[in-house]
């Protein structure tokens, strides 16, 4: 099991989407600079720590694209790509819970070119996949109905529009963006159904199939919404990378049937937010992703040495580890190897030297999470300094190494600084503060008493440990520094 291969093969997939935009895009006839402002909205990291990370790299991307190739057969008109197109939708339904959505999907491309044979046919193919799908399935105990419209209308608008929630108020921003695109993909199909009236309206080649596409993702969030949006915003979603993708098509959509997007003024303007809104995602989210990969690999070292993870609440690891642990001693599943030894880690706590005051501070945060049926009430702490150690390189990973006093057990958990201001990005080059910034859930750790160390690992394996003034007391239920 190697994640970077997973994230590589996510990664693939979420190219062959944007070919699938490029196809539709270059049947209009269009000059290629035109497209640029497409691939600047998907390869950004705004939605890659939900959508394309590990192990979910193979759950929307791939579904996503076997969407994409469905529709793009069933645009050849022939049988054999008809039935390539089930076979799409039938490994979508087994990749993620809204996968026999595709179908859907392929019915909606059917309908604008008036073909009731086929979509009477994919609709038959639809409920047998969905039959076979329902004789397995297990309700999520997530599931429940919107308390009142406006958080329902608030949560799918935002779904299709989340690609602005990095904004100020992004709750407000993203339904507005999201009811522009879907008002604009109303008026499009509006155009594409006149097919059934006396004088059908022109419509552009690769319309449909980027229709056909937005028409799933508008699906899919209205579900969404139906069935989860009582607990709150659901723009924070693993489902967020269709909202890139519907921008990318409402653009798409935009220069096909409007000449002013088209004017050198007005393209140019676009283009420059495009490069901002593409330069702003990676200084707002390179933190986020850089941060999950040193979580994995802080992971890969406490699974190996104390089968518990950090990445996930302790709850998680115990209902897994009757399947983790015995597939992981088995050999049906490999981490890589971890960035440091335990005995290296040992050494490095038991040689003794001067320690200077490093400033820590344990910082609280009262969380309160909405579940079906209650609110549960969590605690997260920060072990935090921002002066030492040193400012790390932008390419080192940094983490917090725990040793506890009794066991002899240590632990690896994230521990990258925080971000520095703009400005002093700007100015200075610098992308982290000085210093190392870490959370921990309250039953993260068991009781007892835990040696501090910070452990620097560069890129070409290069190791600097700094060892802490203060030690961190575990109860089981909270922590405090000493």
């Amino acid at each position: 099991m190697h994640f970077r291969f997973y994230i590589a093969l996510g990664t693939l997939a979420l190219i062959y989407i944007c070919y699938f935009l490029y196809v539709n895009f270059r049947k209009a006839g269009l000059p290629l600079y035109y497209f640029i402002p497409v691939p600047l909205v998907i390869f950004q990291p705004m939605y890659y720590e939900v959508s394309n990370w590990a192990l979910t790299s193979l759950q929307h991307p791939f579904l996503t694209a076997f969407l994409a190739a469905a529709i793009l057969l069933v645009s050849r008109g022939t049988k054999p790509a008809f039935y390539g197109a089930i076979l799409c939708c039938f490994l979508a339904t087994f990749t993620h819970g809204n996968g026999i959505l595709t179908f859907p999907a392929v019915i909606f491309f059917y309908l604008c070119h008036k073909d009731f044979r086929s979509a009477i046919l994919t609709a038959v193919f639809m409920f047998a996949c969905l039959w076979i799908y329902m004789s397995g399935y297990e309700s999520g105990q997530a599931v429940n109905l919107p308390k009142n419209a406006l958080q329902f209308f608030t949560s799918l608008f935002g779904f299709v529009g989340a690609s602005m929630s990095m904004w100020a108020m992004p709750e407000l921003f993203s339904a507005i963006w999201g009811f522009l695109i879907t008002i604009c993909m109303v008026l499009v199909t509006v155009r594409v159904a006149s097919v059934y009236f006396k004088k059908p309206m022109e419509v552009k080649p690769g319309t449909i199939e980027l229709l056909s596409f937005f028409a799933f993702i508008f699906i899919s969030s209205t579900v969404v919404a139906l069935f989860r949006s009582w607990a709150g915003s659901t723009l924070a979603s693993r489902f967020q990378m269709y909202a890139a993708l519907s921008t990318a098509i409402f653009y798409v959509i935009l220069l096909f049937y409007t000449h002013w997007l088209r004017t050198k003024w007005v393209f140019r303007a676009v283009l420059g937010f495009s490069v901002f809104y593409w330069a702003y995602c990676y200084y707002r989210f390179t933190g986020t992703v850089a941060r999950q990969r040193t979580a994995l690999l802080a992971d890969v070292y406490n699974w190996q040495n104390n089968r518990s993870m950090f990445s996930v609440e302790k709850s998680i690891v115990n209902y897994g580890s009757f399947y983790l642990i015995p597939g992981y001693e088995k050999g049906y599943f490999r981490l890589p190897k971890p960035v440091i030894e335990k005995k290296e880690l040992d050494a490095m706590f038991a040689k003794k030297g001067p320690v200077k005051d490093n400033e820590l501070y344990l910082e609280t945060w009262n969380i309160h999470r909405v579940a079906r049926e209650k609110v549960e009430e969590l605690t997260h702490y920060f072990v935090s300094s921002n002066v030492s150690p040193q400012r790390k390189h932008f390419w080192d990973d940094r983490f917090l190494a725990m040793k506890n006093t009794t066991t002899d057990s240590t632990y690896l958990i994230s521990a990258n600084p925080k971000i520095e201001a703009r400005k002093n990005i700007l100015t200075e080059g610098h992308y982290y503060k000085g210093g190392f910034n870490t959370m921990l859930r309250e039953n993260d750790l068991g009781p007892g008493t835990y040696e501090l160390g910070i452990l620097d690992v560069s890129g070409d394996g290069g190791k600097t440990f700094y060892r802490l003034d203060r030690n961190l007391i575990s109860t089981g239920d909270g922590y405090s520094l000493r």
